[in-house]
């Protein structure tokens, strides 16, 4: 179906930038979100950038055609050290009858910001939308985004994300207090003009570990007059750790949050500001004691599931992790030792 001159968005081009680690099993689902999305508002692309995944993802898009990376331009010449793979071409995703022009680029483990900067570098269109592996879309996600900056191009959009633990009927799930979220600049589900993330210098690459590259990011665009506007553009992020039976993995949970908390001290000697300090928790010191007395000597660690009382436990293992993670950022003391 075609859309009137008169009604279609100012941005009818799109690329869509998703980075992947390790996510072979559900990707292909996550795809034929993209291959489903209403037509009418011109061309997008989605850009896959493989951020070293050791699993089977680069078979799934064995089939496109090889990118000739010296015909490249500026992203092969900046990043043409650290790509192992580039394809492209019409990907048509299992149990589909739709398409999508996929950019895939698998480069060396380099961390998130990295991966996103490469996906920007290579992408074809003026809009840039922002979504994760693990999101499902709805039908109307790039058409929402594109009229979303139709009156006003100087604006970061966000949509809303809904956590969900069915990845079969993910578009089932309802909004939940754990959906809210007001950053200003959050990559789940976000899109920007690609010139204003040119203008704020796109995404640090020393945050090579999980966490808060977006929040560095979206006080840049703030910096430059953006506005952050939040949209009924919905996307429904597949969270296994719902799940009861699921919810308990210490080490893994615990190696996420040290990340995280090590990203933090980065975040907030780079931007000393009273509402990071607040949100990073970086100088909290009763809830720093709280957490390692209640996670003394990492006791969890030592287990593989810890099924009663999960919520509480849960939380003592978030919380240990994290301030674990910020004790190693602090004690590092040095800009590029977060790359520990």
């Amino acid at each position: 179906m075609k859309v009137p001159p008169s009604v279609r968005p100012k941005y009818m081009h799109a690329s869509v930038i998703i980075p992947t680690h390790n996510r072979e099993h559900l990707l292909n689902r996550i795809l034929q979100c993209y291959a489903l999305q209403v037509n009418g508002i011109g061309d997008f692309e989605l850009l896959i950038v493989d951020d070293g995944s050791e699993d089977e993802t680069h078979r799934l898009f064995a089939v496109l055609e090889d990118i000739p990376l010296k015909d490249s331009g500026p992203g092969a010449a900046r990043y043409g050290g650290i790509i192992e793979i580039a394809k492209q071409g019409w990907f048509k995703p299992s149990q589909t009858d739709g398409k999508v022009f996929i950019r895939y680029i698998k480069i060396k483990k380099s961390g998130r910001s990295t991966a996103r900067n490469v996906g920007i570098a290579f992408s074809a269109h003026p809009l840039t939308i922002f979504a994760d592996d693990d999101i499902f879309v709805e039908s109307e996600f790039i058409r929402k985004h594109a009229e979303s900056h139709a009156s006003d191009d100087r604006v970061v959009v966000m949509g809303k994300v809904i956590h969900t633990d069915d990845p079969d009927n993910p578009f089932a799930a309802r909004w939940k207090l754990k959906d809210i979220n007001t950053a200003f600049l959050a990559t789940g589900n976000a899109s920007v003009l690609k010139r204003h993330l040119i203008e704020a210098g796109l995404f640090d690459e020393w945050y090579t570990v999980y966490g808060w590259e977006d929040f560095d990011l979206g006080i840049h665009l703030q910096e430059n007059g953006l506005k952050s506007v939040h949209k009924k553009i919905y996307g429904y992020h597949y969270d296994p750790s719902l799940k009861r039976r699921d919810i308990m993995q210490p080490r893994r949970l615990y190696e996420k949050e040290r990340e995280r908390g090590l990203s933090a001290v980065y975040f907030y000697k780079n931007h000393p500001l009273p509402w990071v300090k607040r949100f990073t928790l970086v100088e909290n010191s009763w809830l720093k004691a709280l957490s390692n007395l209640l996670g003394r000597n990492n006791w969890f660690l030592k287990k593989d599931k810890l099924p009663l009382f999960s919520g509480l436990f849960r939380l003592i293992v978030r919380y240990k992790g994290y301030f674990d993670g910020v004790d190693q950022g602090l004690q590092d003391g040095q800009r590029g030792e977060v790359r520990g």
